[in-house]
């Protein structure tokens, strides 16, 4: 159960089943420990977690809750709307993610240069998103905080439970590293290639296939 591995016994006619009890709730993780801090397997877990369900779940779902008043209203007008429905700040995220979704998957079934326009998007769209959350957002972190600052106490900034972290990237020496980045690419893109292709042109999941040399 869980990442910890543990175990419960059920024994027929003997034991209570698993139903018969309530888990204490798991205890929350602090959104800056998953985002900058983590320094045990549950974090990475839980921060994969958020990231495929808001890559993969929350934004198809939100263009397909949008399109109709993206293609019924003005770009001025729908700004006003996510502006006056989610704030300042989550509206401009929100517009950033649609822009980026509805840019290269207006889809026309009978467009033959579709399947390969909805590829090469998704690639590009999954290097940079392996770029910003290994190389430059870490980059950013370590400027914030260098390796050698110290905490308000005088204490080195990266000690106990705060683990200094890499920069990866393409560039990177480490062949095991630049491996590592490109199955994330290559998924990324995949899944996201899935997504927006019509189940008509999805070759019965042969389209959505990225090569290692693709990545």
């Amino acid at each position: 159960l869980g990442s910890k591995g543990n175990v419960q016994v059920v024994v027929p006619n003997q034991s209570e089943s698993y139903g018969s009890s309530v888990d204490p709730p798991e205890p929350s993780i602090p959104v800056c420990t998953l985002k900058n801090f983590p320094y045990d397997i549950s974090h990475t877990i839980q921060w994969g977690r958020d990231l495929f369900d808001g890559l993969f779940c929350r934004r198809p779902g939100q263009v397909n809750d949008n399109v109709d008043d993206v293609s019924s209203m003005s770009v001025e007008d729908f700004a006003k709307m996510i502006l006056h429905k989610l704030g300042d700040d989550a509206a401009l995220e929100v517009a950033a993610e649609m822009g980026e979704d509805f840019a290269s998957f207006s889809s026309k079934e009978d467009d033959s240069d579709y399947v390969e326009r909805v590829r090469e998007a998704s690639l590009r769209w999954a290097v940079n998103l392996a770029d910003s959350l290994f190389r430059a957002s870490i980059e950013d972190l370590l400027k914030q905080h260098p390796i050698d600052s110290v905490d308000e106490d005088g204490e080195p900034f990266w000690s106990g439970t705060r683990r200094t972290p890499k920069v990866l990237s393409y560039g990177d020496r480490d062949d095991v590293v630049i491996g590592y980045i490109v199955e994330f690419v290559r998924s990324a893109a995949r899944l996201r290639v899935e997504m927006y292709l019509p189940p008509s042109l999805s070759q019965e999941g042969e389209a959505s296939k990225i090569s290692v040399q693709d990545a």
